[in-house]
């Protein structure tokens, strides 16, 4: 577990987590790259949460460049891998050791947990060696990895506002309704809300969106307002109709929670237009273009 010295919280002022994804390093965008560590190292957030895909093929090199570009950004970092993470092309190591490359290049769990003292994060590993199917790419949240996160979460202090970091979707975003969820997702939303989990923060389909499980979270099992943020690629050229763009998630001292997406023009990163444009409850915020 780390633990996070927290400046703004000792401060008492707002809490802040930059939500990356799917950064693809092997098909990274070197400027957008060079932009965003300047970007996040000149107001450093909380923590820095890093959904899945930090490799394009899960070589040694693209790894090495992962790990280069983490080393240099100034903010407690978590990250969990995706399907990208796993190697494809040596069938012995992605079956017997999958992340072995992931323990080598960034750390030793591929489920971390971070905690201050305002946030308790769960990093959960939905990246599967292989499955029943042709597309090994698909995700599951299997039932001990479940019973794992679900415990780690109970075992943090009470009042922190807690979070999931995972890297395939538990919801689809508005841009794509009939995306793939990740496989056990109904059980998964219904065993967060009950552990009165705030935020799930994911990625793999490039796409940003905010949203409320709704009714895949039955009303006696919700503690408080679950909600699931997805991320679009920061850092890669395998664009899906949207710009780079990674989340600003802001939380108060009396945990209003602000969702920002910060979207790459070609010179800055700029607050996005909103990620929702229906009706929201109150203290989620929807970016102002």
């Amino acid at each position: 577990m780390q633990d996070g010295a927290g400046g703004n919280e000792a401060r008492g002022g707002t809490h802040r987590i930059a939500h990356l994804s799917d950064l693809h390093f092997g098909a990274e965008i070197p400027e957008v790259v060079e932009a965003l560590v300047d970007t996040l190292n000149r107001d450093p957030p909380d923590l820095i949460a890093i959904s899945g895909d930090l490799t394009m093929r899960a070589r040694t090199a693209e790894f090495e460049a992962a790990r280069a570009f983490m080393g240099r950004l100034r903010a407690p970092i978590l990250a969990v891998p995706g399907n990208h993470d796993i190697v494809g092309y040596l069938m012995a190591e992605r079956f017997l050791d999958p992340f072995a490359r992931w323990r080598r290049f960034v750390g030793p769990e591929t489920e971390p947990v971070f905690q201050d003292g305002r946030i308790g994060v769960v990093g959960l590993n939905t990246a599967r060696r292989a499955g029943f199917y042709l597309d090994w790419s698909r995700g599951r949240v299997g039932q001990g990895r479940l019973a794992r996160c679900l415990a780690r979460l109970e075992a943090l202090p009470p009042g922190l506002v807690r979070i999931v970091v995972a890297h395939h979707p538990f919801l689809p975003p508005r841009a794509a309704p009939e995306s793939r969820l990740v496989g056990g997702a109904a059980r998964a939303l219904e065993g967060f809300a009950r552990q009165g989990v705030r935020l799930v923060l994911s990625g793999h389909l490039h796409v940003g969106d905010v949203a409320e499980p709704a009714a895949m979270v039955p009303d006696d099992a919700a503690k408080g307002q679950l909600t699931v943020v997805l991320s679009a690629t920061s850092t890669s050229r395998r664009l899906r109709g949207e710009p780079n763009a990674y989340n600003e998630i802001r939380i108060g001292p009396d945990r209003r929670v602000e969702i920002l997406a910060r979207s790459w023009d070609g010179s800055s990163w700029a607050i996005a237009r909103p990620q929702r444009t229906d009706a929201a409850p109150a203290e989620i915020l929807a970016p102002s273009g």
